[in-house]
């Protein structure tokens, strides 16, 4: 059975895709949970969607760029995620009030046990 070309397409970004998963992983398991979801938008709404309908209404790849959309955003998302990952911003905490109360607390209560 031959292979469709929408799967030959699609395969362009697995490699990209599992990347892209792994990088997220970092980012979310960093506590930096805004960065995914802003990830996630800018794939689908932002870039895919977009890509897929200028592709399929006003070039010569009709339907197939509804298909060619879908590598060409995962590997735009992919870059943009690595370059984020190597910027490094997400190795810095993001405490909440509520966990910069509870670090205040727990050094004064450390310092408070050192004079003692």
């Amino acid at each position: 059975m031959p292979i469709s070309t929408s799967t030959r397409t699609q395969s362009l970004a697995w490699g990209f895709i599992g990347l892209q998963l792994c990088l997220v992983g970092v980012l979310r398991a960093s506590g930096n949970m805004l960065a995914t979801m802003i990830i996630a938008l800018v794939s689908q709404w932002v870039l895919m969607f977009p890509i897929a309908y200028v592709l399929s209404k006003h070039t010569g790849l009709g339907a197939a760029g509804i298909w060619w959309a879908f590598p060409i955003a995962n590997v735009a998302v992919t870059t943009i995620t690595l370059i984020w990952y190597v910027k490094g911003d997400w190795r810095y905490v993001r405490l909440t009030d509520d966990e910069q109360t509870v670090v205040a607390v727990s050094e004064a209560a450390m310092a408070e046990e050192r004079r003692h």
